[in-house]
């Protein structure tokens, strides 16, 4: 398996937790492991169940030696995963997968063996396998002879759990009864099982970051608005998916790379397997569309999978398969992996309008496992019917399934540029990036600073320092809990952290803008506002916590990790969740020991990236040919249209987080519109963008990513990546001496180009053609002007 870093994370808390659950005696213990669609579910599993063997064989002290496993899986993604085991270890190591028919149903499951079972064929009491007869032994008294006979524990795994809460859920927990496993270990993407002792879960982010998924899944991007009759708006889709698909082709042509992306075209009533007339009037509709557009199951570019009818499957995951379209019904969506699958269309009539990560999760996977220059291979693309204000994305997944963005187009007849460009092909270790690796650094932190904090004690008690400041709800015990470490740690602090908190009197800070389906509330128009609701007192809360993690990239994002780790710990240490957990965190009184914690914990993860950044200091970064996006779609809550007739794409889209200078700069662009051909804002990370290569102050390489190309009227490249005065200044000059460097090397080859950061002084813009020491001392530098550049004069 490669070796990603959340997956390894992963697999070790699964062992952990499961081995801990063994240990503690018991009987149906749950452990539910949520890991997104193509985070590498399946591999993860397999490599905690190989691990749990091996820890239980090596620690003496656990309470068994060995384990037998059983697992359950719908339909026939046990055969799936049988299979996919079996090729795993194959080698006689730790696991021995096995199927009904295979096992030795006299002896049990034996230490090590995995059997694989179909749940339809033990969730009804006639089927076989759940009755004794002289041929078999039904599963339950293969259960029980290896719990009594071979003395092991049972352990189950239940793949795609969210299914086992279908119909027959009932008859389902029944057999699970009978088996009265140790330990069930629960597998889903949307887990439902709402009790259970430990959890375990891949964060979405990570995965997208480990670029193993796409970066975001778009609805009905293009699509025209006012297409009332259905005719119409049937072919108008399928041309939209047809000519994504054919743009999508294009593009990893171009790229040399030999992927034949597939369109998917999903039939109504996906929760049945056979067809209706309906299902028969849409695929005959399908068929004449893709006939038009010479897509047959004749010439071996239409694929079928329905009930009945199956043409053209033989090879069809793999990249350069002819297939270009798919035609299916819900059948084929559980455990089908082809990672080349890009464009899904849905016509109507799902069970239901609500779109999750299960509806498109059939068009996540990355081909290769990575990102690629051209960005729209790294989207996923949806198409319905389903009127776009009566789709309602649920709110886990809103931040990844966009409804609509906003699609940039390059302007025609553009003259393109070529740049040399670099990027990392794994950058976690070289980028400043806060990753899922703090998490284990916060939880020995705490362990830590709590027992410091009760050591030291304080003059005043919790109670006398409320009252001290004004404080009108004296502190009051928790509810005992359950869990005597839970109860023990809570006693430990009792005397210097207060857990109960009935509300924070917190401002909220002006820059903070709220928004929900009633009103937006602009808290900079309001003299005061404190945090009341739950929505105002999350804002607040990730405001809080985004200081500590000011110096990492994507500040967002680590704010949003930052304060899901902190929850997570205040959950394990004192049994305090969600809202209440924030309240705790931002109590005027605790705010002090908080700020103590996460700033060593902060300063020490910081210490311990610093080591691995100068450990991938030395490795070389990829090259690429840069040309200017033939589209680029924006996100819209992220983004605003804004008039910029002589950017490269059209509509320009601007970041609605842009600064000051870089508003100022682009409308200086426009304003000086006789003398340039095209300008393009470009963006900031990964290998979608231009970027040039330098290093900072300790050695370590990283991509730097100039706000803007300008190709002028004469042809002259300018780079500008504007800044403040003193902005950066650890980096800003290390970075312009770098594109300075890259400018005179390409101007040594016959190229034309010019640029370096640029800084505005009053009405002035001011660069340097030369290295800097600094962007505060100016002397030298000249002032923009771009009808000289143009090589105009008056």
């Amino acid at each position: 398996m490669k070796d990603l870093r959340y997956q390894q994370d992963a697999i070790k808390e699964l062992t952990e937790k499961v081995v801990g659950l063994l240990n503690e005696g018991g009987s149906r213990r749950k452990v539910v492991f949520e890991a997104p669609t193509g985070s590498g579910k399946t591999v993860m599993v397999c490599q905690a169940l190989a691990d749990i063997v091996s820890t239980l064989k090596s620690d003496g002290a656990n309470r068994y030696e060995e384990a037998a496993f059983i697992w359950f899986a719908p339909r026939k993604l046990h055969l799936q995963s049988y299979m996919r085991l079996k090729g795993a270890f194959a080698d006689g190591r730790e696991l021995h997968p096995v199927i009904f028919d295979d096992l030795e149903q006299s002896e049990g499951i034996q230490p090590g063996e995995i059997l694989f079972v179909n749940w339809e064929s033990v969730n009804k009491s006639k089927n076989i396998m759940v009755r004794d007869s002289e041929a078999n032994a039904s599963l339950y008294e293969i259960c029980r002879r290896t719990r009594e006979r071979n003395g092991l524990p049972v352990i189950a795994v239940i793949d795609e759990e969210h299914m086992f809460w279908s119909k027959t859920a009932d008859k389902s927990a029944a057999v699970l009864d009978r088996i009265n496993p140790a330990v069930e270990i629960r597998i889903s993407a949307t887990p439902k099982t709402v009790r259970f002792d430990e959890k375990v879960r891949v964060k979405r982010l990570d995965v997208i970051e480990a670029e193993m998924i796409k970066r975001e899944v778009v609805l009905n991007p293009d699509l025209a608005s006012g297409i009332a009759d259905d005719t119409a708006l049937n072919n108008h889709l399928m041309a939209l998916a047809l000519d994504k698909r054919e743009r999508l082709a294009q593009a990893y042509s171009r790229l040399g790379i030999s992927i034949n992306p597939l369109l998917l075209i999903q039939l109504p009533n996906d929760q049945k397997e056979t067809m209706t007339a309906e299902d028969n009037a849409i695929a005959e509709f399908v068929r004449q569309h893709l006939r038009s557009r010479d897509i047959t199951v004749d010439n071996g570019r239409l694929a079928v999978w329905l009930a009945g009818e199956k043409h053209n499957l033989e090879g069809l995951e793999q990249p350069d398969n002819m297939v270009r379209v798919l035609l299916f019904k819900e059948a084929i969506a559980l455990g089908w992996d082809c990672p080349r699958a890009a464009v899904l269309l849905i016509f109507r009539k799902l069970s239901s309008d609500e779109f999750t990560i299960q509806t498109v999760g059939r068009i996540l996977r990355m081909p290769q496992q990575h990102y690629y220059t051209d960005d729209r291979l790294n989207i996923g693309y949806v198409y319905t019917d389903i009127a776009r204000e009566k789709i309602n994305i649920v709110a886990a997944d809103a931040d990844y399934i966009r409804k609509s963005g906003i699609t940039a187009v390059r302007r025609p007849d553009l003259t393109d540029v070529e740049l040399q460009s670099v990027y990392t092909d794994r950058p976690n270790d070289t980028r400043n990036y806060f990753g899922p690796d703090f998490r284990r650094i916060l939880y020995k932190e705490s362990e830590r600073f709590w027992d410091v904090e009760q050591a030291k004690g304080s003059l005043f008690s919790l109670a006398e320092l409320a009252a001290l400041t004004g404080d009108d709800c004296p502190p009051e015990n928790l509810p005992d809990s359950d869990d005597s470490r839970i109860a023990e740690n809570r006693r430990r602090v009792s005397a210097t952290l207060r857990l109960d908190v009935p509300n924070v009197n917190i401002p909220i800070p002006k820059d903070i803008h709220f928004q929900n389906e009633m009103q937006t509330i602009d808290v900079a128009n309001q003299s005061v506002k404190f945090a009341r609701t739950a929505a105002e007192i999350d804002r607040v809360f990730i405001s809080e916590i985004a200081k500590y993690v000011s110096a990492f990239e994507s500040r967002s994002n680590a704010a949003d990790k930052l304060g899901g780790y902190l929850l997570e710990t205040l959950a394990d240490f004192f049994g305090i969740f969600d809202t209440d957990a924030k309240k705790v965190f931002l109590y005027h009184l605790n705010r002090p020991k908080f700020d103590r914690l996460l700033r060593g914990a902060v300063e020490r993860y910081i210490s311990l990236r610093q080591v691995k950044r100068q450990k991938a200091a030395g490795r070389a970064m990829k090259q690429f040919v840069w040309r200017l996006p033939d589209e680029r779609v924006y996100d819209d809550d992220t983004h605003t249209v804004m008039y910029a007739p002589t950017h490269a794409l059209q509509p320009f889209a601007m970041l609605n987080s842009a600064s000051a200078t870089e508003r100022e700069f682009a409308a200086m662009l426009e304003a000086n519109a006789e003398y340039i051909d095209w300008w393009y804002k470009n963006g900031d990370k990964g290998c979608l963008h231009f970027a040039v290569e330098y290093a900072d102050g300790t050695g370590a390489k990283h991509a730097f990513y100039v706000d803007f190309i300008i190709r002028l009227k004469n042809g002259k490249i300018m780079l500008f990546d504007t800044k403040t005065a003193g902005s950066e200044p650890l980096a800003a000059h290390l970075k312009h001496n770098a594109l300075i460097a890259y400018i005179n090397g390409c101007n040594a080859c016959g190229e034309n180009l010019a640029g370096g950061v640029i800084i505005r002084d009053g009405m002035n813009w001011l660069w340097s053609r030369c290295t800097i020491d600094n962007t505060i001392d100016h002397e030298g530098w000249d002032t923009l002007d771009l009808r000289r550049e143009n090589g105009q004069t008056l």
